[in-house]
């Protein structure tokens, strides 16, 4: 768990560090079509004097005209970790709840053995792929004919344990209707890649102008698709979900040497960005990369964890309270609490290295091939964390970091009042008030517990609900009251809006 934590505690601190530095740049919007853009420049003054010395000459030179055909292959079938960063992108699930719907789809044998490292499929099974990828489209309402290519998706060399993740035959005769939400958004993945995957590579041509004006260099790029290939499917089974599609700018068909006239010209402001926060997706992702140049050939699970164990490292670092979740209910960053900046700030650097991982995967190689004795491995860990526990001195200052946050003041004795594990509790000894998290009373109103909540009750002694339900299962609206009883303990009542 540890250098998962110092991966984000690194990120956030690179995010502060960060300066940003303005830049500018010159766009001139060509009369034959497209924009071309000048190099960036540090300095304004140096590119208002590039705009004018443009705007002056009013046309571009056409230096270079290059035309490339590319491809974009199929993608993978899925991995767990894969399905997981799919899920938290374009649906906003934690991979602990893609996990989970993944188990449940798995225990209703509508998808294979979810908890897998690879992505591609054993020989055996591709006699009968065809059949399973034309039951799925019929699932989907998928009408139209498609591309089944499934020597793209065999290889049993880089299959594990377990093949890649697949919709089963079951799921044909299915009523998919009837299933959970986040249980049909993932198996709707799941099918969506696997019909993908088969398909063919999607096709386009990249054009790059090169022109000069007023003796600065000028670029332009244009791309046309050739064929849509894969992408069909993608966009006919998530069309929703991936967004409206960015249109590609179209290069006018100009010959070397020729001149072209400008409609207008722009200075153009932009600042350099720093990193991003993690979110769910990319730090899976950075866990399955990391330390991946320090592993040794052969090493069959890289980076940190393995699928079945990233999801449960992420949820236990935010029970723990060293990380967070912060965003709206799609996109949501995990960033480093202060207990576990203060973690990090005073753990040895050898166990927040994912080096360490990678040797240790290294050794774990070794003792399979029997070039290495497992007590061996044992004891070389025994007399690391001995010696790092003779050598490691306490930071000063410790202590006070790891001080847990202070949300409000006691409602009863008027002392701080902190967050733990499992509720918000009165920092006086003495004092008995406390909030828990898994509490019965906002359990009953079909709720629970959070920050946001305990923070108002605290403040102001009361929190408004929305869409509390009955015992009946009827919805309404009210607000808790928070008081105390004599001996300290919370207790709360109800304002109704309405009735039940």
């Amino acid at each position: 768990m540890t250098p998962v934590l110092a991966m984000t505690v690194v990120r956030e601190a690179a995010i502060a560090a960060f300066v940003p530095e303005k830049f500018y740049t010159v766009a001139l919007t060509l009369a034959d079509g497209g924009t071309a853009s000048s190099k960036r420049f540090a300095q304004k003054a140096d590119a208002e004097l590039l705009l004018s010395k443009c705007r002056k000459e009013g046309r571009v030179t056409v230096q270079k005209m290059e035309r490339k055909e590319k491809s974009e292959s199929p993608p993978q079938l899925y991995d767990l970790t894969a399905l997981q960063r799919d899920a938290n992108r374009l649906f906003g699930f934690t991979a602990q709840q893609t996990l989970d719907y993944a188990q449940s789809l798995y225990e209703k044998r509508l998808i294979t053995y979810p908890r897998t490292d690879s992505r591609f499929l054993t020989e055996d099974m591709a006699a009968s792929l065809p059949g399973l990828a034309t039951d799925v489209g019929k699932a989907f309402a998928v009408e139209e004919p498609f591309s089944i290519h499934v020597q793209q998706v065999i290889n049993g060399s880089k299959v594990t344990d377990h093949h890649a993740l697949l919709p089963t035959k079951s799921m044909a005769n299915a009523d998919l209707a009837a299933l959970p939400a986040g249980e049909r958004n993932v198996l709707r993945l799941i099918a969506a890649r696997l019909l993908c995957a088969v398909g063919e590579p999607h096709r386009y041509a990249e054009t790059t102008l090169t022109t000069i004006c007023a003796g600065e260099e000028f670029s332009a790029k244009g791309k046309v698709v050739l064929s849509e290939g894969w992408k069909t499917m993608e966009r006919k089974m998530l069309g929703e979900l991936l967004g409206k599609q960015k249109e590609s700018a179209v290069l006018p068909d100009v010959q070397e040497q020729s001149q072209c006239s400008v409609t207008s010209a722009e200075l153009k402001e932009g600042q350099t960005s720093p990193p991003k926060s993690y979110t769910e997706d990319t730090l899976l992702s950075a866990m399955q990369a990391a330390g991946a140049d320090s592993m040794p050939e052969g090493v069959e699970r890289q980076g940190i964890g393995t699928p079945a164990t990233r999801a449960a490292t992420i949820e236990k670092l935010v029970q723990k309270g060293f990380l967070e979740r912060k965003g709206n209910k799609k996109t949501k960053v995990l960033l480093p609490t202060d207990k576990g900046k203060a973690l990090i700030t005073v753990m040895p650097e050898e166990i927040q290295s994912p080096e360490m991982t990678a040797d240790w995967e290294a050794k774990l190689l070794q003792i399979e091939r029997s070039e290495m004795d497992p007590e061996t491995f044992m004891n070389e860990i025994k007399e690391m964390i001995s010696s790092l526990v003779k050598t490691t001195e306490a930071a000063k200052g410790a202590n006070a970091l790891m001080k847990n946050k202070i949300i409000g003041i006691c409602p009863n004795c008027g002392k701080p009042v902190v967050e733990r594990e499992k509720g918000w509790f009165c920092e006086n000894r003495e004092c008995r008030f406390v909030l828990w998290k898994d509490n019965a009373f906002f359990k009953r109103l079909g709720k629970r517990l959070d920050g946001r909540m305990a923070d108002k009750l605290l403040r102001d002694g009361r929190v408004r609900l929305k869409d509390c339900k009955s015992a009946k299962g009827k919805t309404y609206n009210a607000t808790v009251l928070l008081g105390t009883e004599a001996d300290g303990r919370s207790k709360f009542s109800l304002e109704f809006e309405g009735g039940c």
